[in-house]
């Protein structure tokens, strides 16, 4: 089992985040975070996340930073089984998950929200197909 979060991982770049936004609006939703996809069919085949904390809702850097480690620790954590079912079908999936709460999560709540996002995740990439 490959628990890294690298640079292949992450999301990047104003265009590929703008087709998240801009495209068809696909999301799921676990309080306080809401995530949004785009399943593409691709040869190399693996989930790409990004992480929004506005600073509307969280004043201080220092409180955004640490909002987007423990999700990215969850990330890391808990992604392998969204990797393996995106190999088996050959898609890729980028995923922008914005947090929407005005108080600071703890990790434990992090950790499960994270896990909710991902198995739904899962069974969305189960019955998507390419049109």
């Amino acid at each position: 089992m490959n628990n890294i979060f690298g640079r292949e991982q992450k999301l990047k770049g104003k265009k590929t985040i703008s087709e998240i936004f801009n495209g068809p609006k696909n999301s799921v939703n676990s309080f306080p975070f809401r995530a949004f996809y785009l399943i593409s069919k691709s040869d190399k085949a693996i989930a790409k996340f990004g992480i929004s904390v506005p600073k509307k809702k969280f004043r201080r850097a220092v409180d955004r930073n640490r909002i987007k480690r423990l999700v990215k620790e969850s990330i890391r954590l808990n992604n392998s089984e969204l990797n393996q079912l995106l190999r088996n079908k050959r898609f890729t999936i980028k995923v922008m998950i914005v947090c929407n709460s005005k108080e600071m999560p703890n990790y434990s709540l992090v950790d499960v929200k994270i896990k909710e996002i991902i198995n739904r995740l899962s069974s969305v990439v189960n019955v998507y197909e390419e049109k």
